[in-house]
């Protein structure tokens, strides 16, 4: 049972003497001693906080042509791993993860995100433009996270958009670029020659009629009645394009200060002839985004002031209707080249009953699926400064307010299209006049509809106190503040609420020895009463070792500071709510009355868990920033979790007991690693150079897991990752020497439990020495999907109105399965599929030695189907994620009068590097591709 407390300690430093306050003392050696990290609901100058954080700011986020801007982040911060979404426009939201992974349950991996020291959810995060962002600050450990509570556990993003400068005139910018992307790599799906030919080979293998009589006959491209079809080029344009415009205002006075912007973002498809049928009916996909931002900060009075930000986003995302990119994607992959043409010789539609889909058909003649977004995030907050009470002493308060609306809007048509019958010699079955037969597929319809299908709101309200204040050597500052919020969706039956209390205080001694206490008290509905609410505490320590005297004058090291951070967190899990009631759940139905009528029954639900919390996790982090030369700047971190309370299903209950029990919170988990950043700027006359390298490495291990019983320890999951890939060990195919004349196997030749194998099937290795391939043989291998390990590199240059910036990422230690996500590609025939270049050597008996893929077979094979190193690869890439280069043009003649023009050239995912063969590693080239692409572009500021 969670215990309760009350932190007094986190408002007790409030109570402060009358003395003269003295401004905070900054007698470090770095020059950048006022620079200001952003903690979300507090802030704190970098030299003094002792938390692990990372910053970057807005214009680098530019730097990446992007219709969404978490896809900017990529690769942007040691410690944030970004798992890249789809490639389709509107549709293409990452996952992240902070330090890796330290649960297994989805939610206790969603990181809290903060905008302008607000939550919000991460879809609205996306609409946002770069252009309106001052930095993205991710923190990590618990001396940053821990006053967030058990929102934390999976780290902080907190995203702070600009604000208005005091300035004697309004400053204007405006920024546009256009954008032409292409896929970065498609599947190579075989022409219809070689799909015919293979198809008779398989049918051959699994002793049965050909079905193509002569495949030659498929080499031409015009023969109706013989298509090869190239779908992909059908139903593709070679490039798409992207293109985003704003404009800000920005300026002020001390008495009020302004920052507006209004952009506008365009993502076309790939789709081709889109308006084939009508123009003004284009069924592309398509992105259209406005921006409109609106931030001002009032000073009402010599002690109030007030801050507002208002942000408002409207979202139009266009498909194609009746069917996602997804299916799209799959099946450009699965129709085979051979299966029907485009368009019959008579003109109509071709299809197939088999496949009953015709993309291009689809695309032009199917409808438009309309889905509008509106999203509206505010804040407002009051400052009333208490200096005549107390010294460095001020009232705090704010309210926000986030909303998003999504609507639909759809156009169904429905046309029908029309089999070509052919008979067994793979020619058209003709009419008494000559002309070939045809099978009718589907009807004509059309229909028009609309409505809401997403609706969200998330209020908060918080009110506290900030002190800041120096008595000599000593500096104190703090904040202490209450905090509600709820969140609401539809099909959501109760609020998520959550509620309490946080307090943290900072304190150095002579500049140079730092202790940072924080904690929040706080709870959620979710939990029983009596268990609702946590103590989540934390302490971080800092040396500032250049204020030393041993240190003082050393030529080389400029600042060096080393901290120490340990605390505890926790992680709310919207998907697993209310665990500790037992619930009554439909179940089968019952007949009353002569009537026979029948009635729903209803059952008991699963047995509770009376201990239903949160997980929670204690973590320990090392390390120290230091700047040397004036020239080089190191950050170096290593930390240590330890997870606890994540929910796992209770096994080994036998069936027949009937019993059904919930999730309870005994899994553990342990994650250690470290991150590194270096630096390094200079300069020569007009020529400035700089280069930098980041690195991440986050390693977990699951120290306690329900598993049923097992004979082996390398089959439980204990002791290895989460995610660990797990499969059977690929000892080559089976050969023809394995096998009698009758086709059984030999005796010695492992058996597989999988069904009955053939020469070319998969052969593995039996772990346990039994003679039969089976469950028991499944071991860990090698990395999970999620990587490990991560690395940044950038450089750039300024040199006489010439500016350049390269930034290149790496992963490493990754593995990714062929089976898991690109099953169509490799499985070639079964179920109808088609055939990809995977398969182009096949085992046979002549390439019995050199064979890269299993035996052809149009039958399901079981053997193949189990997840093993065979299908297994290196998932391991190097991409450059941006380069670009810019011009400012010099100050003369009218160009006195405009402060800055720019032109640029921004090249995204130019190139990259994998292990992969004919795929790309990040997505697999699975769905709507990834996009590489060149950006053209302005800046203008007056």
């Amino acid at each position: 049972m969670k215990r309760t407390y009350i932190p007094l300690f986190a408002i007790a430093f409030l109570v402060g003497t009358q003395a003269k306050a003295q401004s905070v003392k900054d007698s470090t050696k770095n020059k950048d001693a006022q620079q200001v990290i952003d903690l979300g609901l507090r802030s704190e100058k970098a030299w003094r906080s002792t938390a692990s954080t990372y910053t970057i700011t807005g214009d680098e986020l530019a730097r990446t042509t992007a219709g969404n801007l978490l896809n900017t982040l990529q690769g942007r911060i040691p410690g944030l791993t970004v798992s890249t979404g789809s490639g389709e426009p509107g549709y293409d939201n990452p996952t992240f993860y902070v330090r890796g992974q330290s649960s297994w349950n989805i939610a206790g991996n969603r990181l809290l995100i903060l905008l302008d020291g607000y939550p919000v959810e991460l879809n609205a995060i996306g609409a946002l433009s770069p252009y309106e962002v001052e930095t993205v600050t991710l923190m990590k450990d618990a001396a940053a996270t821990a006053i967030y509570g058990l929102e934390s556990g999976a780290g902080v993003l907190s995203i702070r958009t600009k604000k208005g400068t005091q300035s004697s005139k309004i400053q204007i910018s405006a920024n546009g670029r256009y954008g032409i992307l292409t896929p970065i790599e498609l599947p190579k799906v075989m022409n219809a020659y070689d799909y015919t030919r293979l198809y008779n080979q398989a049918l051959q293998n699994d002793n049965l009629p050909i079905k193509f009589a002569n495949p030659e006959l498929y080499k031409s491209k015009n023969d109706p009645y013989h298509p090869n079809v190239d779908w992909y080029d059908e139903l593709l344009k070679k490039t798409s394009t992207i293109q985003d415009y704003n404009v800000t205002f920005r300026g002020g006075s001390d008495k009020a200060r302004y920052f507006v912007l209004m952009s506008y973002t365009n993502f076309e498809g790939l789709y081709k002839n889109a308006t084939a049928i009508d123009k003004d009916f284009g069924t592309n996909a398509k992105y259209t985004k406005l921006n409109l931002r609106a931030n001002a900060d009032i000073q009402l009075s010599k002690n109030l002031s007030i801050g507002v930000n208002l942000s408002g986003v409207t979202e139009d995302k266009n498909t194609p209707n009746g069917f996602t990119a997804a299916t799209v994607f799959n099946n450009l992959l699965r129709v085979p080249s051979a299966a029907f043409a485009v368009k019959n010789p008579n003109g109509t539609w071709g299809n197939s009953a088999v496949y009953n889909f015709n993309p291009v058909q689809l695309l032009q003649q199917n409808g438009i699926y309309n889905s509008h977004t509106r999203n509206l995030q505010t804040a407002f907050n009051v400052t009333e400064r208490l200096d005549a009470l107390v010294p460095g002493l001020a009232l705090v308060g704010g309210v926000s307010f986030n909303n998003q609306y999504v609507g639909t809007y759809q156009k169904a048509f429905t046309v029908q299209s029309f089999e070509l019958l052919k008979n067994a010699q793979d020619e058209p079955i003709l009419d008494q006049a000559g002309n070939p037969t045809y099978r009718v597929l589907g009807a004509s319809s059309q229909s028009i509809s609309d409505g809401g299908n997403q609706h969200w709101n998330r209020t908060a309200v918080q009110v506290g106190l900030t002190y800041e204040r120096s008595f000599g050597k000593h500096t104190f500052s703090g904040i202490a503040q209450a905090r509600r919020q709820n969140f609401n969706h539809d099909g959501q039956v109760y609020q998520v609420r959550s509620q309490g209390l946080l307090g943290a205080v900072t304190y150095d001694y002579n500049s140079t020895y730092i202790v940072d206490l924080s904690a929040s008290y706080n709870g959620s509905a979710d939990y029983a009463a009596g268990q609702r609410y946590g103590l989540f505490p934390a302490i971080g320590l800092g040396w500032i070792v250049t204020n030393e005297r041993f240190l003082k004058d050393n030529a080389a090291i400029d600042f060096l500071k080393v901290r120490a951070s340990y605390g505890i967190t926790g992680n709310m899990n919207e998907d697993a709510r209310f665990l500790f009631e037992q619930w009554g759940v439909t179940s089968g139905s019952y007949i009353l009355g002569t009537n026979n009528a029948s009635r729903g029954g209803r059952t008991e639900g699963a047995l509770p868990n009376s201990g239903f919390t949160w997980e929670e996790k204690k973590s320990f982090n090392f390390g120290f920033d230091m700047k040397l030369w004036k020239k080089i700047n190191v950050t170096a971190d290593v930390f240590s979790e330890r997870r606890t309370g994540i929910l796992d299903q209770i096994n080994g209950i036998p069936a027949y007991t009937g019993f059904a029990f919930q999730r309870v919170n005994t899994g553990e988990v342990s994650n250690k690693g470290f991150e590194l950043g270096v630096t390094f700027k200079d300069k020569i006359q007009s020529f400035e150079y700089y280069a930098g390298v980041t690195a991440a490495f986050a390693r977990n291990k699951i120290e306690r897991r329900s598993d049923i019983p097992m004979p082996h320890d390398y089959l439980y999951q204990r002791g290895y990752r989460i995610g660990q890939m797990r499969g059977l060990q690929n000892d080559g195919f089976y050969q023809q020497a394995d096998f009698d004349a009758n086709g059984n196997l030999l005796p010695g030749v492992v058996k597989s439990s999988y069904g009955v194998v053939k020469p070319g099937d998969l052969k593995f290795k039996d772990q346990d020495g039994n003679g039969i391939v089976n469950m028991f043989d499944v071991v860990p291998i090698n990395y999970a999907k999620l990587p490990e390990m991560t690395w940044g590199f950038n450089l750039g240059f300024k040199y006489k109105g010439f500016d350049f910036d390269a930034f290149i990422q790496a992963v490493t230690n990754r593995t990714v399965s062929l089976l898991d996500d690109a099953y169509d590609y490799t499985h070639p025939f079964v179920n109808n599929n088609n055939i990809t270049i995977f398969s182009n050597n096949a085992w046979t008996p002549e390439t019995a030695t050199t064979a890269t893929s299993p035996r052809l077979s149009t039958l399901n094979n079981d053997n193949n189907n189990v997840q093993s190193d065979f299908w297994m690869r290196n998932g391991n890439f190097l991409k450059v994620r941006s380069l670009e280069l810019g011009y400012t043009l010099p100050h003369r003649g009218f160009l006195r009068k405009i402060d800055l023009i720019r032109v640029f050239v921004i090249g995204n995912n130019l190139i990259s590097w994998d292990k992969l063969d004919n795929m790309e590693a990040e997505r697999m080239s699975m769905g709507y591709p990834l996009m590489k692409s060149v950006s053209f572009g302005l800046n203008a500021k007056f």
